[in-house]
């Protein structure tokens, strides 16, 4: 069976279960805590491209690496968008993962740098940009898939209980759906985010923010539940257990990598 790290944790909204001290760590992180995921939400502004804010990547890498910051940090590109024709786009997400505590200390440093808050402003210069602070709850995680390659490709979905639909049911299903097929799923990890900082009109929901390693192992999830009954999951799901706006999935490259790798 599929090396499969499970962390019996409860969604963001309840106290978490926390593991003993030989806890899983991936990249700086303790799989069995809530960690800090950090999303930077960007629209370019017009007649501007994301070349040009790829120009300034040398920059933050410096940055980064002069204070000692100690985060992973990767740049999202859309692949399968959820925006449709004639809406408001997202043209990229910068994703920064890593300790809570971490998290604070980061932006502490930059703020108080020289160089962090010119770059903001530099940035500002070529795309409006958001950032939203939830905290990641880890469901799976294939360590060795995830130290084959940095390449990655990540799917967001996000998604309210149905009424009546407690959390701690939906942490009993998701549980019991990965016991019952996680031999099946072929994702590298599954995350699920509870939005905090920023959280706007998705307070109250949580996102399932599942890697994959390659479009090969996203599309072969695609067809376990197409041709292999994966969709019969899918379905009870979406029946009896939560409402979801249906995944978008997303190219995504690191920046900077978090010490650990």
């Amino acid at each position: 069976m599929k090396k499969l790290l499970i962390a019996l944790l409860t969604l963001g909204m309840f106290n978490v279960a926390l593991a003993d001290d030989h806890s899983p760590t991936w990249r700086g992180v303790n799989m069995a805590e809530n960690f800090a995921v950090q999303f930077e939400v960007c629209a370019l502004k017009p007649g501007k491209a994301l070349a040009d804010v790829e120009r300034l990547d040398a920059r933050i890498k410096a940055i980064w690496a002069k204070l000692d910051i100690d985060l992973s940090f990767l740049r999202l590109s859309p692949m399968y968008s959820a925006t449709m024709p004639g809406q408001p786009s997202t043209d990229y997400i910068n994703l920064v993962m890593g300790n809570i505590s971490a998290l604070g200390a980061g932006w502490d440093a930059w703020l108080a740098s020289s160089e962090g808050p010119k770059l903001l402003n530099d940035i500002s210069k070529v795309a409006d940009c958001r950032f939203k602070f939830g905290r990641g709850i880890n469901k799976m995680i294939d360590t060795a898939a995830l130290d084959s390659t940095d390449n990655r490709i990540m799917t967001m979905n996000w998604c309210a209980p149905k009424d009546g639909v407690s959390y701690e049911q939906l942490r009993a299903k998701h549980d019991s759906w990965l016991a019952a097929s996680g031999d099946s799923f072929t994702a590298a990890a599954w995350n699920i985010v509870d939005p905090r900082q920023g959280a706007g009109t998705r307070q109250g929901k949580f996102m399932h923010l599942v890697s994959y390693t390659s479009a090969s192992a996203l599309m072969a999830n695609e067809n376990w539940i197409a041709n292999g009954g994966g969709w019969k999951g899918v379905q009870d799901y979406l029946t009896s257990y939560a409402d979801c706006e249906g995944e978008s999935a997303w190219a995504a490259e690191y920046l900077v990598k978090a010490s650990g790798s």
